[in-house]
């Protein structure tokens, strides 16, 4: 899969310029500080998955615009893949946005890879995208959930509230992979 490039703090910032909103605007949208959006833009540090989700709820985009260029719509879109950017997560796995970029959609999918221990981040957070579903396509994971605790096993699937605190841990010794999907 393409590795995610300094490109991102370039598209972010275009993204930003492209709606016409100054940093402290987005910042303030996104619910993260404008100096976190400074560094990001600046290249100085990296965003984390919760902060894309964050950005991308402010710019009312898909994370995967980000990393994939959209085009023309088609009446079909296929892709490999191994043609998607894999977005390392700081606590152990990958996640692969699989948004087509050429179809307006309502939702989001999303193919997350969480190593033995891994989790999507190392904190919980919420999106303002009120609706999500998660089909637990290997191994095993716990999802941290307003306080409340969920395993999932492999073939299992959960709908939730993504708004409220949540996120998902490896609670296995093998690598676990989730499909999940986000309205937008």
């Amino acid at each position: 899969m393409a590795p995610v490039t300094k490109e991102l703090s370039a598209k972010i910032k275009a993204l930003r310029e492209k709606q016409g909103l100054s940093q402290r605007g987005l910042a303030e949208a996104a619910g993260i500080s404008a100096a976190s959006l400074s560094q990001l833009e600046a290249g100085q540090t990296s965003p984390s998955v919760a902060t894309l989700e964050k950005l991308a709820d402010g710019l009312g985009i898909a994370v995967a615009a980000f990393f994939i260029e959209t085009g023309d719509a088609v009446d079909i879109e296929i892709f490999d893949l191994n043609d998607r950017p894999s977005v390392p997560l700081s606590q152990g796995g990958r996640f692969v946005p699989l948004t087509a970029m050429h179809q307006p959609t309502g939702f989001e999918p999303m193919l997350v890879q969480l190593e033995p221990g891994g989790r999507f981040e190392e904190g919980q957070y919420g999106i303002k995208s009120p609706h999500a579903f998660v089909w637990m396509r290997r191994g095993r994971a716990l999802l941290e959930y307003d306080g409340r605790e969920y395993t999932l096993t492999e073939m299992q699937s959960l709908y939730y509230d993504a708004r409220k605190q949540h996120n998902w841990r490896n609670v296995s010794g093998e690598l676990c992979e989730l499909l999940m999907v986000r309205s937008r």
